[in-house]
């Protein structure tokens, strides 16, 4: 692998589907609407709204226990760290 290949590789973070929406990138959310201006007995509605966690895109980035990145280069299935794969070695 080229160097400048494998630099690009260090800085793309893994992304993981979006826990909170199920990788959709809304989620649904109750609101109680007044049947009118006079009377306060209405309905719950159900609305979808774009989910805060990913910002609407589906998908968050990987996190090692430690809070860095997990990059490509570690691979897709890594669940840590470069730095802490090199500390571990």
């Amino acid at each position: 692998m080229g160097k400048m290949k494998e630099e690009f590789m260090r800085r793309l973070p893994v992304m993981d589907a979006c826990s909170e929406c199920q990788g959709t990138g809304t989620v649904d959310v109750e609101v109680a609407k007044p049947q009118s201006f006079s009377c306060d007995i209405g309905e719950i509605y159900v609305e979808e709204e774009l989910c805060e966690a990913c910002g609407g895109g589906g998908e968050v980035k990987r996190l090692c226990d430690c809070g860095e990145l997990v990059t490509l280069i570690m691979g897709e299935a890594s669940i840590v760290c470069e730095d802490c794969a090199d500390a571990n070695v």
